[in-house]
């Protein structure tokens, strides 16, 4: 019998705001790896980016009920933009995320399809 679980989380955009990615270089790579970095960068304000990302990342954490290190979960998107989640450390079937952004927040959503 296959399973489904679920995750939520929400972060304020303000915490990647104030560590800048410029001069915090460190926290970024703990957190993202280069393609995530490059993708949030190349935006005018790649915060509320960073902020969606590592929203998604956590809810998977909880979605998957354990701690898995942020730079073993990898978000990338679709071909119409929309976000993907994978983590070769977990074995399910299907994993699907929403994010969303804006401003002040960013929240996230996982679905863990065992």
């Amino acid at each position: 019998m296959s399973s489904i679980t679920t995750g939520i989380d929400i972060v304020k955009v303000k915490r990647f705001r104030e560590v800048p990615f410029k001069n915090n270089r460190n926290f970024y790579m703990k957190n993202f790896d280069s393609e995530e970095i490059k993708y949030c960068l190349k935006f005018k304000d790649p915060y509320t980016h960073f902020a969606g990302k590592f929203a998604a990342k956590e809810a998977f954490q909880k979605a998957i009920r354990k701690s898995i290190s942020m730079t073993e979960i990898h978000t990338t998107h679709g071909s119409f933009g929309e976000p993907i989640l994978n983590c070769n450390k977990v074995k399910c079937k299907k994993i699907e995320i929403s994010i969303s952004h804006e401003k002040h927040y960013a929240i996230a959503t996982s679905l863990v399809f065992w």
